[in-house]
């Protein structure tokens, strides 16, 4: 059985995880899609608002990070190893709000993603017995790395835009909604 069962029986900080960042994913999305991206006249960029969002599901995600380390032991409990990954992705979130807010050279943000897509893959053992989310896993490595090649000119941000999209959907959104139904993720 995968560390993930336990999880699942006490889904309330990492349901925020999944909520808050797919939220973050999304509006990322739309504004890389075009939707929303052009500011009305005397109005900053609605890249300010986005990266607010971004912002507020990095501290999330550390902040449940911090939850799991400090109330989890670690002997009875694997979720605790789950607390490093959602460590990377609360800096990957908290650095490109930033980077957004503060009209900031977004390759940086682009290579902080590289290690993020990668290192990750160190805890597909963790997800073993999860179709589900170890094919989450790997999709947020091509998501990821999607972010380092827009952030370099390599791969046009509507690319990108369709991307996270699908992100925010099935990698964000579906499984808080399967788990609420009372549904069994494969």
């Amino acid at each position: 059985m995968c560390g993930l069962r336990s999880l699942e029986m006490r889904m309330a900080p990492i349901t925020m995880v999944f909520i808050i960042t797919g939220l973050a994913v999304f509006t990322q999305a739309m504004f890389f899609l075009g939707i929303g991206a052009s500011a009305e006249e005397g109005k900053k960029s609605p890249i300010v608002p986005v990266g607010y969002i971004s912002v507020i599901a990095g501290i999330v995600n550390l902040v449940v990070g911090i939850y799991v380390t400090v109330v989890r032991p670690l002997d009875a409990d694997p979720s605790l190893l789950l607390a490093g990954l959602i460590g990377f992705y609360g800096l990957f979130f908290l650095a490109l709000g930033l980077a957004e807010i503060l009209d900031m050279d977004l390759r940086v943000v682009g290579n902080l993603a590289i290690p993020t897509a990668i290192l990750p893959l160190f805890w597909i053992n963790f997800f073993s017995g999860s179709t589900t989310f170890t094919l989450i896993l790997i999709w947020w490595v091509v998501t990821f790395l999607a972010i380092t090649l827009t952030t370099y000119g390599k791969l046009q941000a509507r690319v990108l835009g369709i991307i996270l999209m699908l992100t925010a959907i099935f990698t964000f959104f579906l499984v808080p909604v399967f788990l609420v139904m009372g549904w069994n993720l494969p």
